[in-house]
């Protein structure tokens, strides 16, 4: 997987808005969306917020968090797999070190209007041009 490669997306990134609040912004990177051999579409979205967040779990204060995700298009599930923390600046904060393993991968519905959906819909939408993924 291509999670170790997560700190330079952020220089390497398009970045597409696909929701845009006083709140929150929502994107994704373009560049990150692939297709795995099984049909999975490889992804990573932004939520850049205006205020700072917060994460208990990693004691972690943020402005922008990035998620490495799996998306299955034919039954509108997705995983996060990894996630990274930066500052307002895109300096990073945090990142995970490994993605989680796939036998550990928790798939998640997107519910009908959620924001999860419109998530899936631009990751699916991005998934029918983009490149396979090359053999390691």
């Amino acid at each position: 997987m291509a999670l170790a490669a997560m700190p330079a997306l952020a220089n390497d990134a398009d970045w597409g808005v696909y929701q845009q609040g006083s709140a929150l912004e929502l994107s994704m990177d373009r560049n990150s969306i692939w297709l795995e051999k099984d049909g999975l579409v490889h992804f990573v979205n932004q939520e850049r917020f205006s205020d700072r967040q917060y994460d208990k779990a990693t004691d972690i204060e943020y402005y922008i968090r990035r998620t490495t995700g799996y998306a299955d298009c034919s039954r509108q599930q997705y995983v996060f797999v990894g996630f990274e923390y930066a500052s307002k600046h895109e300096k990073q904060l945090y990142n995970t070190m490994f993605p989680v393993p796939r036998y550990a991968w928790k798939w998640q519905s997107a519910e009908p209007g959620s924001v999860a959906a419109t998530m899936l819909q631009v990751v699916c939408y991005l998934a029918k041009t983009a490149p396979h993924k090359k053999p390691e």
